[in-house]
């Protein structure tokens, strides 16, 4: 009998690891790092894309503001958090870019991130403080030139589309201005209001208000197109540099190693977020273009993205 009862408990302790595997993704609350501070751009659109994955995977989406160097800090929380789906991140530019800009990053994006697929997209603008006296491209080329290093550009953080917009900038000009990273792009627009910097190639959609209200002066986007949010203002490429073209992006990525079932799971809630019209309208209204893409294309996108900038990347002084 009492060998009987031993094998029963055996037998049942044997199971719960394959009760536990066998529980449906998600069974808790999902989180999202978004690696920069609240107010900015990547967490309006995180927020906003939250609240749509949260309806089509049936539980809450916590989104986890984890700010730091040039965003660092929060992928590297992401990097290093279990392979379960419970942790994920909302990240563009700087996940490829740090490395080169920053000693010691600690991880390496292709090795320890997974990419789910691209969510957004959007161009960038020059603007500056109305004291300066500029109003087009070549003024500004030419006020720059006869100035050098007396200009300080704001950037969200190094290696994100901001700061990569400023140095494109500056290598096709020939002209020498002053990078100055913040904790987030929420804090350089504020020192470009009251004038602590002069520019910054600012994303679209925080852009918009400060412009109209004459706080801040639009040059030129960084598109290849003109922007439907600011149609009035050229493209850098049209106003006198052709080739020059920089966007913002941002994706959807797991830890390395998140199991087949939980990725499948994942993409099924993505697809269906991104296929709502209502959802659609809801991002585009934040200023941004709407660019969902397979996992594959995700990894495709940024293995060409690392080898477009790694050039440009090397020649600056690693922080």
């Amino acid at each position: 009998m009492r060998r009987a009862f031993t094998s029963a408990l055996l037998a049942a302790a044997l199971l719960l690891p394959t009760a536990a595997v066998a529980q449906p993704y998600p069974n808790r609350p999902v989180r999202i790092v978004v690696p920069f501070p609240p107010g900015g751009g990547s967490d309006s659109q995180t927020r906003a894309f939250g609240d749509a994955m949260a309806a089509q995977l049936g539980q809450r989406v916590i989104v986890d503001n984890r700010p730091g160097a040039g965003g660092n800090l929060g992928t590297d929380v992401v990097a290093k958090a279990p392979a379960d789906g419970y942790t994920l991140l909302t990240g563009g530019p700087n996940i490829i870019n740090t490395r080169y800009l920053i000693r010691d990053t600690p991880y390496q994006w292709e090795r320890d991130l997974e990419p789910l697929g691209m969510m957004f997209s959007s161009v960038n603008v020059l603007v500056v403080h109305p004291s300066l006296p500029v109003r087009t491209v070549p003024e500004f080329i030419a006020y720059a030139r006869a100035n050098p290093g007396r200009l300080n550009f704001a950037s969200a953080g190094a290696g994100g589309s901001i700061h990569l917009s400023g140095e494109m900038f500056m290598k096709m000009t020939g002209t020498q201005m002053v990078h100055v990273p913040y904790r987030g792009d929420a804090l350089a627009r504020a020192d470009l209001t009251n004038g602590a910097v002069q520019l910054m190639f600012n994303t679209i959609a925080t852009s918009i208000e400060p412009i109209r209200a004459g706080h801040w002066r639009g040059i030129a986007t960084t598109g290849g197109t003109r922007a439907a949010a600011l149609p009035e203002l050229p493209t850098i490429a049209e106003a006198g540099l052709p080739d020059y073209l920089v966007l913002s992006w941002m994706g959807l990525f797991a830890p390395k190693g998140v199991p087949d079932p939980v990725v499948a799971r994942l993409r099924q809630a993505f697809d269906a977020v991104f296929a709502d019209a209502t959802n659609r309208a809801a991002f585009e209204r934040l200023g941004v273009d709407v660019t969902p893409s397979s996992a594959a294309d995700h990894l495709a996108f940024m293995r060409a993205q690392e080898a477009t900038w790694a050039p440009i990347l090397r020649t600056i002084e690693p922080q």
